[in-house]
């Protein structure tokens, strides 16, 4: 009897770890991550913001399609904002838009460490840069507003991926959740894409280990709840109606392109192949090909876009499982790092080649993955790649862009800001 009851527990124990691995597992026995926290000052917010308040004239790729717009509209370049000083130079890495507030994420390149983040809110006419939070110590790499919260995807040098916290009100800096938690013992380095329940949060994360991690909120801390594994998670992204989740993956070689979906209970739906190749980028050294920006966000209920990196983007059905891809010859000097949408248009970040838009189009969506106009900033400007563009899905957007800052860009009526 005792033989056969530990043939099953090892039996049991198998399944256990091959589900951790290959579907989604509920594991309430992780103990509750003890908050670490510090006070980090808020900084003079004056001096950031730079008016600019230049029509902006967007080059067409395609002299035949210039005749298409009939929008009475002018983009205008409003405004530039400077990182926040470090020790390192800053990069603008990743945002967030919600109503009239846009908050900016920053990061050290390379192997060093260190991060910090803005909140710019648009009053009216006037652009104004309200809050500046500097001298932190990871990288941020995904970044919500919430609740007078604001929620970091972060690398941390000491534990790896780990979820931050700042509150805005008492200035606390708390690192909430270190993933790794989750992994009996594996180490996640990156946390990378960041969404929010009403429960808690749901973060993507991994290089060699990673994956889905739900994260859920008690009082005053946080506890893991859910895991899926997948080792090159580098996206997440939660639908309209709140109840399923993208995870974007395939950042590693010999790993496909690939959308995985997920109730956001944690339970399993499908594996969505979007390229045989794994994501990689262009214009970086060798080693740190497989490394870099990469976003998955829902259009619809039943659509999604995401950004493969040196392979330009794609929309894809989640009903047929119909993929559409950018034409090749989007890709020049840059990586599709990132996207943003309105009513208007879908905003590409695409690295150095600049700012890409394509026509927001859900009954057509081939429009949407064929970029009609690009902007950038002037030859002159200090070097930098499109990692992040945001919209408030109307008026607004804004273009996080590396080492040259941030950059905010505004439709007003009265004609066409396309140089037709």
């Amino acid at each position: 009897m005792m033989k056969t009851l530990l043939s099953l527990l090892k039996v049991f124990t198998l399944m256990s770890i091959v589900l951790l691995f290959s579907k989604c597992t509920s594991d309430h026995g992780i103990p509750v991550d003890e908050p670490v926290k510090q006070t980090i000052p808020q900084l003079d917010a004056s001096g950031y913001l730079t008016q600019v308040n230049e029509v902006i004239h967007l080059r067409s790729l395609d002299e035949q399609l210039k005749s298409v717009s009939t929008l009475n509209l002018t983009l205008v370049h409003k405004a530039d904002v400077s990182a926040p000083e470090g020790d390192l130079p800053l990069s603008a890495s990743c945002l967030y838009i919600e109503d009239d507030v846009a908050v900016v994420g920053y990061n050290v390149q390379g192997n060093e460490y260190g991060g910090a983040f803005q909140i710019i809110k648009f009053k009216e006419e006037t652009e104004q840069v309200e809050t500046v939070v500097s001298n932190l110590p990871v990288d941020v790499n995904d970044i919500m507003l919430k609740d007078n919260i604001v929620y970091m995807a972060c690398s941390d040098p000491k534990t790896g991926a780990a979820l931050y916290t700042y509150n805005l009100t008492t200035s606390e800096f708390t690192r909430a959740f270190i993933l790794s938690k989750l992994l009996e013992g594996q180490t996640v380095a990156s946390a990378n894409g960041l969404v929010l329940s009403n429960s808690g949060a749901m973060l993507s994360a991994g290089n060699t280990n990673g994956g889905l991690f739900w994260v859920s909120k008690g009082t005053g801390s946080f506890s893991g709840l859910n895991y899926y594994g997948a080792t090159s998670a580098s996206s997440i992204a939660m639908s309209p109606d709140g109840n399923h989740l993208a995870l974007l993956v395939g950042g590693n070689e010999g790993d496909k392109a690939s959308l995985v979906l997920t109730g956001t209970d944690g339970t399993f739906e499908k594996t969505i192949t979007l390229s045989d190749e794994p994501v990689t980028h262009q214009n970086v050294a060798t080693e740190n090909m497989y490394s870099g920006k990469t976003k998955v966000r829902f259009i619809t209920d039943n659509m999604v876009i995401a950004t493969l990196g040196s392979q330009g983007a794609v929309v894809v059905n989640l009903t047929t499982d119909e993929v559409q891809s950018t034409p090749p010859s989007m890709l020049h000097a840059g990586n599709s790092n990132s996207f943003a949408f309105d009513d208007k248009f879908v905003y590409y970040g695409n690295g150095a080649d600049g700012l890409y838009l394509a026509r927001y189009d859900t009954e057509n969506p081939s429009l949407m993955v064929y970029p009609v106009w690009v902007w950038d900033t002037q030859s002159s400007a200090p070097p930098g790649s499109v990692n992040d563009v945001a919209s408030d899905g109307s008026k607004w957007i804004v273009v996080a862009k590396g080492l040259d800052g941030v950059h905010i860009l505004k439709f007003v009526d009265d004609g066409c800001g396309c140089s037709f």
